[in-house]
């Protein structure tokens, strides 16, 4: 999962911490782990929601640290090596048309 989509999320869960509505908290996380494909991304949004539920009379006054706290976990623990390129098949080193750069 991106960091944008995981920042969204976390928006959505504070709005309905603050709305106290539970039910909804527990439906993105559903669908956000139904969605998800690390589980380090699983196991970060299911500390994200447990830090949310618990700490909601604190967040209040520090909820953009939360947000950004909780964004920079998510980039620390799941920071990930980019996927390496299968070869180009038509393109070779030179950009010619399958002859390897001629």
């Amino acid at each position: 999962m991106d960091t944008f989509t995981f920042m969204i999320a976390i928006i959505f869960m504070m709005m309905a911490v603050q709305f106290n509505q539970y039910w909804l908290i527990f439906a993105i996380v559903a669908l956000m782990v139904l969605s998800m494909r690390d589980l380090t991304t699983t196991i970060l949004l299911i500390i994200a929601t447990v830090v949310l539920l618990f700490g909601r009379e604190y967040l209040t006054d520090y909820w953009p640290f939360v947000l950004f706290g909780l964004i920079i976990l998510s980039l620390i623990i799941g920071g990930k090596q980019k996927a390496e390129q299968p070869p180009d098949m038509f393109g070779g080193d030179m950009g010619g048309i399958g002859f390897g750069g001629f």
